[in-house]
């Protein structure tokens, strides 16, 4: 990993706080502050300290230059992603076994991605289109006869949780139980991890229970095709399809909701922006949706494992050690972005890393993008104009590492 164009920590470039370059011990990714306004705290750090040791959580490091960050997720032989329970600091789902396929190294990553990367292909995201088109317009509707109320419980989460109904042919009638358990797996990693472990039993028995009745009656659905793939002859085990499904199930609600919920909130402040994309839906909302995840960035960190001593910035990181790529931290990095506080909708290239990057690319990018572009055409149709309610403060969740509104309240209606 090359850092030879990058200034040493004690080497504070001008106008950054020489405070920010002492070691940042008690470093804490989960801060109010630094989940209220991640860029107050990392743009600080980025600049005066790019490499950060904390002692929190069992102790950590941070990287959060966009260059340093592109490097670690290329450089599986030093960072390591083989090691389960990393990904998120507390993990949000203590484990042995890892989370198939993102908590595996090459080669054995490459073959169980390979598994599911026709069923995350743009085309066949695609044909689920027209099915989240009406449920956006049934949502969004009920959300305006009211005249407003709270987007996140009345949209983001219902629309979220209803595409992953429908990519893996689940009840739409379970999803208040999928939000229950996602909810409690994410944050009670910080407040009740009893609960938390509850939860995380309560899913894995559900995600059981569809594999039994696949095994009953088969389909050609998520659960179904996995439990048909073979890598090198060897039929996936019901453990591994479970790991899969939790993938599912956890990184697929939080991450899109969040980057909806954030989404509408930088609109409702930014009237003038949210006038010029819904004016022109169909030209802008491909290179909106991009910067506004570049910008938003629901995964503000995600966490690998150094695989062997690592010298980097005058300092060794020793084997073993957590090493949290600071994804939001670069996504703001102003060696790679002009104008990177800005949102520019019609930023283009936008080399964000909203979804991470390398092999590890977030498998559900395309659903994503196509979830946060019918919310946009949806919204420019149905209520291009809305704003916050000022009776509700946003509130956020507790988590730093993925950022998400608890809620949001909007009005119908420009006011």
């Amino acid at each position: 990993m090359s850092v030879e164009s990058v200034p040493p920590p004690h080497d504070v470039p001008e106008g950054a706080d020489p405070d920010a370059a002492e070691p940042a011990r008690g470093f804490d990714h989960h801060d109010p502050d630094l989940v209220r306004d991640p860029e107050s705290v990392f743009g600080p750090v980025r600049e005066a300290q790019p490499l950060v040791h904390s002692e929190r959580y069992g102790g950590f490091w941070l990287l959060t230059r966009y260059d340093d960050v592109v490097a670690a997720t290329l450089d599986c032989e030093a960072f390591t992603s083989a090691v389960p329970g990393t990904t998120l600091i507390p993990p949000t789902q203590p484990r042995h076994d890892p989370l198939l396929p993102i908590e595996l190294d090459p080669p054995e990553h490459t073959r169980y991605r390979a598994l599911v990367n026709p069923l995350f292909a743009k085309p066949r995201i695609d044909t689920l289109r027209p099915d989240l088109e009406a449920l956006a317009t049934r949502l969004l509707q009920a959300f305006v006869r009211k005249g407003g109320g709270d987007v996140m419980a009345d949209f983001a989460h219902p629309m979220s949780l209803g595409s992953l109904a429908r990519l893996m042919d689940l009840p739409e009638a379970d999803e208040g139980r999928w939000f229950d358990w996602v909810e409690r797996m994410y944050s009670n990693a910080l407040r009740d991890k009893e609960d938390q472990a509850q939860a995380v039993h309560d899913a894995e028995a559900y995600i059981d229970e569809r594999i039994a009745e696949r095994k009953r009656e088969p389909r050609d659905d998520f659960l179904g095709l996995l439990l048909q793939a073979e890598v090198e002859g060897h039929r996936l085990s019901d453990l591994e399809v479970r790991q899969f499904g939790m993938l599912m199930l956890l990184a697929g609600y939080e991450t899109t909701s969040g980057a909806m919920g954030m989404s509408l909130l930088h609109l409702a402040e930014h009237p003038e922006q949210r006038a010029d994309l819904f004016g022109d839906p169909d030209g802008l909302a491909h290179t909106a949706v991009n910067e506004l995840l570049r910008v938003v960035s629901p995964v503000q960190t995600f966490g690998r494992n150094a695989a062997h001593d690592v010298e980097l910035y005058g300092e060794t990181i020793p084997a073993g050690d957590v090493v949290l790529l600071g994804y939001g931290a670069a996504n703001r990095d102003p060696r790679a972005f002009d104008q990177p506080n800005d949102v520019v909708l019609d930023r283009h290239p936008n080399r964000h890393l909203a979804f991470g990057h390398g092999r590890h690319l977030c498998l559900g990018a395309n659903l994503a993008r196509l979830e946060l572009t019918i919310m946009t055409e949806r919204f420019a149709a149905l209520l291009p104009e809305f704003r916050l309610d000022p009776a509700y403060t946003p509130a956020w969740k507790p988590r730093g590492d993925v950022r998400a509104l608890s809620s949001l309240h909007l009005l119908a209606g420009a006011g």
